[in-house]
């Protein structure tokens, strides 16, 4: 559906940054090339902003071209939009906002589809209500149906993920959506005392479009709000960690400790101050298992495995260790597969020794290699191996990461470059253990579904109330339960 198989990738960010940059240096891409003779060369993080927000709002490239609140260089990307939406669908894949965006597209086109998911489902609640961008409102709204099965819970005074394009109109204009809807009021707070609920009010009264509401401290009074200048951000840091010091010295359980930043970068210089005090802490949002650049590199043979028309893993794969095999080789290899191979890119490696067009000898050696050793591996996938034989066997592949990080660990004469070397292959280690315990957990575990867990749709919260560590997070991370 929508030009794509059940086996389709999702693809983040940084995937679609790749695909992006891709386009815009492309010199076969004539109209984004004229586009840029017009209009300059946009940095590709302010190209993808502009169409992850077109594409929140339910906008096509074309409408969105239109749009009278479009970006000045839309012609541009309305173009780089189009050329990444063909390529996504060529490579059996979609970003994070196209699940929204076709799931939208999925009810208002298949009504039948809609019917049953109702039948399914026939009661709706929705959290966090404020932050719901405008393809998630759509999309909840057809799914509570003309009878407004839906509760939705939510204070537009907490809105805080607008640069994930929530949209405060949503609640505020719930009541003309839904006529018939009946509004309770929990102004009662049971976690602020009064002088620091009167202080956070005042920070957002002034606002305008905002639902006024009377709130009381359970708790009554007692609290203290205290604004402290400091000379800069290291200062306030090391005050800070003092404060964070003399209350666990007093007795204060580390786990009760939340240290809160506006934004991640913000958070480095208390992390060192915290370090110098000797004080364990864990930070909410800094790279796990599965953001990290090697075992995203091996998620990449893995997700070609799942999704052989999949051009940005074999890119990123195929690089991972470097082979000696140019992006040039690379996007024949691409080309090659779509004319003669049906979009196989697995295959299209297997074979490359017939591609006259690779520059090389040793090159189109390298790529038979590579795909060979794929091939048996989706071969063994197929004959119903198990997952964690399956990643087991793709992380000591012939000429793959594990053969070259034990080579830099064993031959290096940096020390520095060894010792990396080996944080990767326990960071490997770590990605064969995680997918055996996956297998272990689910009885029919697929490899869809661990790279779907892997990419975080199904991300468990942490449990901090056994921790003997202090939490430091950024403001919008701490709202959920994993820094309660």
């Amino acid at each position: 559906m929508f030009g794509r198989t059940e086996r389709y990738t999702i693809y983040d960010q940084g995937d679609m940054r790749r695909v992006v940059d891709w386009l815009l240096s492309d010199a076969d891409r004539g109209q984004i090339q004229r586009e840029l003779q017009d209009r300059g060369q946009p940095a590709s993080a302010e190209v993808l902003a502009e169409i992850s927000r077109a594409k929140n709002l339910l906008l096509t490239p074309e409408s969105y071209e239109r749009s009278a609140a479009a970006h000045p260089a839309a012609p541009l990307i309305a173009a780089v939009w189009g050329e990444s939406e063909a390529e996504l669908q060529r490579s059996n894949a979609m970003d994070f906002d196209d699940l929204l965006a076709f799931a939208v597209r999925l009810l208002a086109e298949h009504p039948h589809r809609l019917t049953w998911l109702r039948q399914r489902w026939c009661w709706i609640l929705v959290d966090e209500y404020q932050d719901t961008s405008h393809a998630q409102a759509t999309l909840v709204d057809p799914l509570a149906g003309p009878d407004g099965n839906l509760c939705v819970v939510g204070d537009d005074d907490q809105l805080i993920h607008g640069w994930r394009h929530a949209d405060p109109r949503h609640i505020l204009g719930f009541a003309e959506r839904h006529p018939r809807r009946a509004k309770i009021v929990l102004g009662r707070n049971f976690r602020s005392r009064a002088e620091i609920l009167e202080a956070a009010v005042r920070c957002v009264h002034h606002n305008d479009d905002r639902a006024p509401k009377a709130l009381i401290a359970m708790r009554g009074t007692g609290g203290q709000v205290r604004v402290i200048g400091l000379g800069d951000e290291y200062q306030e840091a090391h005050w800070v960690a003092g404060q964070i010091a003399d209350a666990l010295a007093a007795g204060s359980p580390p786990a009760e400790i939340l240290a809160l930043a506006r934004t991640g970068y913000a958070t480095d210089p208390l992390q060192h101050a915290l370090a110098h005090h000797g004080i364990p802490h864990r930070v909410l949002g800094s790279l796990g298992l599965y953001e990290r650049t090697e075992v995203r590199d091996a998620l990449a043979y893995l997700t070609l495995l799942q999704n052989p028309h999949d051009a940005q893993a074999l890119r990123r794969a195929i690089g991972s260790p470097r082979r000696g095999i140019g992006t040039v080789t690379v996007t024949r290899v691409i080309t090659w597969a779509r004319d003669r191979q049906g979009g196989d890119l697995i295959a299209a490696a297997v074979h490359a020794g017939e591609l006259e067009r690779v520059p090389s000898e040793a090159a189109r050696q390298r790529l038979v290699e590579f795909g060979v050793g794929l091939s048996h591996m989706r071969s063994e996938l197929e004959a119903g191996r198990s997952l964690g034989h399956v990643v087991i066997a793709k992380v000591t592949l012939p000429g793959g990461l594990v053969r070259h990080y034990e080579h830099v660990r064993d031959h290096s004469p940096n020390h520095d470059r060894r010792a990396d070397a080996e944080r990767v292959l326990e960071d490997l280690r770590s990605l064969c253990r995680a997918a055996q315990s996956y297998a272990d957990q689910h009885e029919d575990a697929t490899l869809t579904g661990f790279l779907d867990h892997a990419a975080g749709l199904h991300a468990q919260e942490v449990d901090a109330a056994s921790d003997h560590r202090i939490t430091v997070s950024t403001i919008h991370r701490a709202k959920g339960a994993e820094a309660q």
